[in-house]
């Protein structure tokens, strides 16, 4: 960079590395923004090991004394930190937020101009492409380091391969001459030769690839480059075949985290002697047929989601600590069988099984979540922390025994495609009577048929039980008095969380206020078929008190949903 002096002459302004302006500043730092001339030496010294003239520093001291934090304790705070300082905030942030703080100040802007993480997220255009390349060649010239980079990009594939892969391979360049570490491509149809010259530095962290196609790359196995700095590696809907990927794996033997995810030309997938690797996600799209076979005696978390679990074959997972299975396709007694062979299973995520499966003592199991799989048996887990179940009907699951440790267990009923009425309520309440302790019940509910209370009647010898919270998400139905008393028949809430319309809360506070009074009366025939409901607050969603009058929330200017939650007292 140059100045004009006002002779006409040109003045030349010196750039610092990142380096050299953070050891400069732990420097001043420590001589307390003073030189003094017993310290001409140590100067000297410290100029020599940075690569910086004394006089170069002398003027640099001078010119940012006036920003430390000892000599103008006054300034506002966005002033006083420096660069350094400012890079590592924005590397806590998102590319969006970090982007927004240079408005801050200059230094704020500085430092977002030579920040080390970039995120470009562009549709195609010939201005896109100008813009995202002059920034790369400002950081090409300037020699800013970069660590983290990312594109993202949804375009026909024809523009992509003809337009824009050749610049993608010159910024990627770029980025690599510049030190990146943690590359991530999202690119739809991408074409790039740079994978494996990426892999030659040894210095990646992360590879995440999206849509890119790597079928015309051509790699012998007398060339594979050998990258052991490489800890994750992702693919998703990347095109490429068994070959390609076991050269990917060769080149990183020292991989922790695989992800592969809907790769459409694979047909065979087998991961051997991957001795360092811990997680592992697979996804194959429906219907799709992949033989896979692991072989990884290290594994710790495993992610599997398919449409058939017969063209899986494990070797060795005696220490896996997580499973997540999302099949509908399983033989009989493969889950049994997969979690016997394990003693250290501490989380099981199980999706969309139709066949029947029973959890038998799994000892080790802490975490256990069940998903619209309908047809669940016994559960034999007596160390269980938390429980989550979520589907659409209510589900016919036993436990062998109760947790002694449970202290999380919710329940989530999906019932906006299905119209509930009594005998739906009754199903609801067995189960919670004759379960564990639920401490959570979630419905979401579309609409409700007629419903009649003289059924509630007939059927209530069993004692309704109690439950922390309960989640409501209604649109309307037609009889709101009846809904409320079934959902009381139900379970018992101490908090009942609400989300509907005006209406439907404003009937909700005026019925729940008669179920209170109708409790407290000497009238027997009044009195409604559970336990007495003994007090009823109600509190806006930010906690806010709202007064009941005559059995009417005194809220009379609300538009749309609302969310309200009430404070029961049995």
């Amino acid at each position: 960079m140059t100045m004009r002096k006002a002779n006409g002459r040109k003045r030349f302004r010196t750039k610092f590395t990142q380096h050299q302006r953070e050891r400069m500043f732990e420097f001043a730092e420590r001589v307390g923004w003073k030189l003094q001339k017993q310290d001409e030496e140590l100067i000297s010294e410290f100029c020599s090991k940075i690569g910086v003239e004394k006089r170069v520093f002398k003027v640099w001291l001078h010119n940012k004394k006036k920003n430390s934090t000892l000599a103008n304790r006054d300034q506002p705070t966005a002033d006083i930190l420096p660069e350094c300082i400012i890079h590592k905030i924005l590397c806590y942030l998102s590319y969006g937020e970090a982007s927004r703080m240079r408005i801050l100040s200059k230094t704020w802007l500085q430092a977002w101009l030579t920040h080390p993480n970039l995120e470009f997220i562009f549709r195609y255009s010939d201005e896109a492409i100008k813009i995202v390349d002059k920034i790369m060649e400002r950081y090409r010239d300037g020699k800013i380091p970069i660590e983290k980079l990312g594109f993202t990009k949804n375009s026909h594939p024809v523009f992509c391969e003809g337009e824009v892969s050749p610049q993608i391979d010159k910024w990627l360049g770029i980025a690599l001459q510049n030190g990146v570490k943690y590359p991530e491509l999202m690119y739809s149809g991408f074409r790039s030769s740079s994978i494996f010259k990426f892999l030659e530095t040894n210095l990646l962290r992360e590879l995440v690839l999206t849509g890119c196609d790597l079928m015309h790359l051509s790699v012998s196995t007398s060339h594979v480059v050998n990258c052991h700095s490489l800890r994750k590696l992702s693919l998703c809907r990347v095109h490429l075949d068994e070959n390609m990927l076991q050269t990917l794996l060769t080149s990183c033997p020292l991989i922790v985290n695989l992800v592969i995810d809907q790769c459409l030309r694979l047909k065979k997938l087998e991961l051997r002697n991957l001795q360092k690797i811990r997680s592992l996600t697979i996804k194959i799209i429906m219907y799709q047929r992949i033989l896979v076979k692991i072989q990884a005696p290290n594994l710790e978390h495993l992610s599997y989601s398919g449409y058939s679990l017969k063209d899986l074959d494990i070797v060795e997972y005696e220490n896996l600590k997580s499973l997540k299975i999302s099949c509908r396709k399983i033989s009989d007694g493969f889950i049994e069988h997969l979690i016997s062979r394990t003693h250290f299973l501490e989380s099981l995520i199980l999706v969309k099984i139709l066949k029947r499966f029973d959890i038998h003592r799994s000892k080790s199991l802490r975490v256990l979540k069940i998903k619209n799989c309908e047809n669940i048996g016994v559960i034999d887990a007596p160390n269980l922390v938390s429980i989550e179940y979520k589907g659409e009907y209510v589900p016919r699951l036993t436990f062998a025994k109760e947790s002694n440790q449970l202290k999380h267990s919710h329940i989530i009923l999906d019932c906006r495609y299905s119209s509930l009425d009594a005998w739906w309520f009754c199903e609801l309440r067995s189960f919670l009577s004759n379960s564990i302790y639920w401490s959570q019940v979630s419905l979401n509910i579309s609409k409700c048929n007629e419903i009649s209370r003289k059924y509630f009647q007939l059927h209530g010898r069993v004692a309704t039980r109690q439950v922390d919270v309960l989640d409501v998400n209604i649109e309307s139905t037609r009889d709101c008095p009846a809904f409320v008393d079934a959902l009381l028949w139900s379970c018992h809430p101490r908090r009942l969380n609400l989300s509907s319309t005006v209406k439907m809360i404003t009937c909700f506070t005026g019925h729940l206020m008669h179920i209170k009074n109708s409790s407290h009366s000497t009238s027997h025939g009044s009195k409604p078929p559970f336990s007495e409901l003994k007090e009823v607050k109600a509190y806006t969603w930010n906690n806010q008190p709202v007064k009941i009058r005559n059995g009417e929330l005194a809220i009379r200017d609300l538009r749309g949903r609302k969310e309200i939650y009430f404070l029961l007292d049995w």
